[in-house]
């Protein structure tokens, strides 16, 4: 016996009555919770944050620190396995290959992410209203800013040298890193296999990022309703949103014209 499935819209319909039923759930919950624990949920924030400001610059150092290990190491490594690729037989190759792509995304994602970190701890002093305080003087904040450009600039000469240490196992391999083509010069010396990576992997980013932002997006909005914590975040994460989409939807665009000469 065969059974009847749902209709589209109707089954769009039960989807959009879930989750405004869900979201006035979770509405409901966030109101009782602020209504009994406000003060003490806004004055633990405050103590966090009071917290970090007092360690703002051993945490930098830290991160810097830990960022240039990783850095290193990451070229250290590429530069060994890459001495083996040169002589290796083709069963090794594979393995050699794939070893050397993976320290290579080690370190490209130590590197994005400890730059994020110190994004993260300096903003946690970053406004005019703490910079004149007594205790951003204590804290010694203009080190911690000056720790932050050096470290910066090295994740910049980091990458530069990233893409140095690949160009010379793959001296097919084209592009400057400071030009600003150097993407597309990059994606052009590359053969079909690599490119269809490239494009899978690019796809797969895209799909999280749309999942990922809306999710971000109502979660800025529930914080700024509870926590007057500002419309900026709201603005920036949607147009961060329509930025991603209006990228791929006018791409597949672009590319179905030139098919079409």
């Amino acid at each position: 016996m065969k059974t009847k499935k749902m209709g589209t819209y109707k089954k769009m319909g039960l989807i959009l009555l879930a989750g405004a039923a869900g979201g006035g759930l979770v509405g409901a919950l966030l109101g009782a919770g602020m209504e009994l624990y406000g003060s003490g949920i806004a004055s633990g924030a405050g103590n966090v944050l009071s917290a970090l400001q007092r360690v703002m610059l051993p945490l930098m150092i830290a991160i810097g620190a830990a960022g240039i290990l990783a850095g290193e190491s990451c070229i250290w490594k590429m530069k060994n396995i890459g001495e083996e690729l040169a002589g290796a037989e083709d069963e090794a190759c594979d393995r050699l290959e794939y070893e050397y792509e993976k320290a290579g995304a080690f370190g490209m994602k130590a590197n994005i992410i400890t730059q994020a970190l110190c994004m993260l701890v300096l903003s946690t002093g970053y406004s005019m209203k703490y910079i004149g305080t007594e205790a951003s003087r204590n804290g010694h904040f203009l080190l911690v800013c000056i720790i932050f450009i050096l470290y910066f600039a090295y994740a910049g000469f980091w990458q530069a040298r990233y893409v140095k240490c690949v160009q010379r196992v793959y001296p097919e391999k084209k592009g400057d890193p400071t030009s600003r083509k150097f993407q597309k010069e990059w994606l052009e010396s590359c053969d079909e296999a690599e490119r269809a990576m490239i494009y899978q992997s690019a796809y797969k980013s895209y799909m999280t990022a749309n999942k990922t932002i809306p999710l971000l997006l109502v979660v800025a909005m529930l914080c700024h309703l509870f926590f007057d914590t500002g419309i900026m975040a709201v603005v920036l994460l949607a147009a961060v949103w329509i930025i991603v989409m209006l990228s791929y939807l006018n791409s597949c665009v672009k590319i179905r014209r030139e098919k079409l000469g």
